[in-house]
């Protein structure tokens, strides 16, 4: 009996010693579930401070590309062959529209356009020192016969331009974006500029960029669409053309017959165009029943939008009437870019109306429309048919259909 408690004693001894080990690892764990919670409180803090700067930074990319997405369509347009691109653009726009039924939705890579627009911006920026440099040197080599004088600016420029060529490069490899420009990152530079994946990744991370443009369906969309608008246009065209170039009675009865012809087509194009857009369907200009049946499910609103369409046209005659000097000659593509950006996104806006609506709208609606419609068709086809007697160009001017086509560029001698 009396040797049992000792015993009894010595099982019982180990659990004080086991406690202390018991509250270690319980101390542990709540000093990490500690830790852990400062960080994620620490980082949402972080996060809360630095979401109006995020945002503003995202404001600002957006503008930007905005901007960088209009002179790149600008350049474009002012390019032949490399026209097409723009309308398919433009087409792009209304058809995203309406599939999304988002009127934001037509603001179509616009994120991708600021990262060419950084590209431009930043190598123009980080190669700056070097143009002015030069500059600099060419005026040396005017005003400065003696080689020996000469000499500081040649190294001067020779050192900039050894400097800027690696600096470039190294921007272009991480991405091209703005911010590569404006920091070198020079610790990342020497961990990576002798790894060969740091190229393979930047030539592949390019050609992605390039895929992601989609610019071959952009210029198959704008080809299509382009000769499918065309063939509607080609004869009330050529007889407003007859009405200088033919002779006789059929000088009177050309333009007759062609300024009417004109009119009533102005009337469908913007909606087959629009409906081509979103069908990618080369056979829906065949389609005019489609056309009316769609304008009757939302007279009013594609009433509206064919309004915008014909008014922001005409600021691209005034730039028309005399031929474009070469110092200026994007002026003309601008203006076209920047007016035909919204009438496209109300044309998808309108039509996305009357494609989610299953029924006609009431009969008073339709036929107001449609009376509307008429008188201004009629005076855009006589903007467009007086504009020979103005433009440059004279009577082949009106196959430059920039409301609906693309604009020739209009390229000063």
């Amino acid at each position: 009996m009396n040797q049992a408690y000792p015993q009894s004693n010595d099982r019982s001894a180990p659990a004080p010693i086991g406690e202390p080990i018991i509250q270690t690892e319980s101390s542990r764990e709540l000093s990490e579930d500690a830790t852990g919670k400062n960080k994620r409180q620490s980082s949402s803090l972080l996060s809360t401070l630095s979401w109006p700067f995020r945002q503003f930074a995202r404001m600002a990319e957006w503008f930007f590309g905005i901007f960088s997405m209009i002179w790149l369509l600008t350049i474009c347009a002012a390019i032949p062959i490399l026209q097409f691109i723009t309308l398919g653009y433009l087409l792009k726009m209304s058809a995203e529209i309406v599939q999304q039924q988002k009127l934001r939705a037509g603001f179509v890579g616009i994120r991708k356009a600021a990262r060419i627009g950084g590209f431009v911006l930043g190598t123009t920026l980080v190669w700056f020192p070097a143009f002015s440099s030069s500059g600099t040197f060419q005026d040396a080599q005017i005003l400065l016969i003696d080689p020996d004088k000469l000499r500081p600016y040649q190294i001067n420029l020779t050192t900039i331009i050894l400097l800027t060529i690696p600096y470039t490069l190294w921007a272009w490899i991480r991405g091209a974006k703005l911010r590569h420009f404006l920091w070198p990152a020079p610790l990342r530079f020497f961990r990576s500029v002798g790894k060969r994946k740091t190229y393979l990744n930047a030539i592949e991370g390019f050609w992605a960029f390039v895929a992601s443009l989609q610019l071959k369906e952009l210029f198959m969309l704008g080809l299509r669409g382009f000769l499918g608008t065309a063939a509607w246009l080609l004869i009330p065209v050529l007889l407003c053309i007859g009405g200088t170039q033919l002779p006789g009675i059929l000088r009177v009865l050309s333009p007759l017959l062609g300024l009417p012809m004109l009119a009533i087509v102005l009337i469908y194009l913007p909606i087959l165009q629009t409906r081509f857009a979103v069908e990618k369907n080369f056979s829906v200009f065949r389609e005019v029943k489609a056309v009316r049946a769609i304008f009757k499910r939302a007279p009013i609103a594609l009433w509206i939008s064919m309004l915008l369409v014909w008014a922001f046209a005409l600021p691209v005659y005034l730039a028309k009437i005399q031929l474009t000097p070469r110092e200026v000659f994007l002026l003309p593509t601008v203006i076209f870019v920047i007016f035909a950006w919204p009438s496209r996104m109300l044309m998808g806006w309108a039509y996305g109306r009357a494609e989610k609506r299953e029924k006609n709208r009431n009969t008073i609606s339709i036929w107001l429309s449609r009376l509307a419609i008429i008188p201004i068709v009629f005076i855009f086809a006589g903007v467009v048919f007086l504009s020979r007697y103005t433009s440059w160009y004279g009577d082949w001017s009106l196959f430059e259909q920039h409301a609906l086509l693309i604009p020739i560029p209009l390229l000063g001698g």
